[in-house]
């Protein structure tokens, strides 16, 4: 019978020394960093734009901190396109030349009957 206060466990077997294992913990990290540098400079995040009922526009793949390039304005019968916003009320109108992407992001329509 085992006595309640012998180690034991799932590594009770393993023989590794803590060198190596720091070493592998090091190996670990510094991959992990590497990935995060290298998608937080090539990953393309993507810009969408939702006409509301307008012609379609392609969304855009921008690198993190660039900004987008302003589309050419969608049309939609019986109303005059009045900009890009960041939110469906078109409240918070989007800035192109001064707002960086940082996140995925869907920027809607502003319609005004014509």
């Amino acid at each position: 019978m085992q006595n309640s206060c012998e180690s034991g466990g799932i590594y009770k077997n393993v023989k590794i020394s803590v060198k190596t294992l720091d070493i592998i913990i090091i190996i670990g990290l510094l991959a992990l960093t590497f990935m995060l540098v290298f998608l937080s400079l090539n990953g393309a995040l993507l810009v969408s734009f939702d006409t509301l009922g307008g012609s379609e526009i392609a969304p855009q793949k921008i690198k993190y901190g660039q900004n987008a390039a302003l589309p050419l304005p969608p049309v939609k019968n019986g109303y005059v396109f009045a900009g890009w916003y960041c939110d469906k009320q078109a409240k918070t109108p989007f800035d192109f030349d001064k707002t960086a992407i940082t996140d995925k992001i869907t920027l809607y329509a502003k319609w005004i009957d014509s």
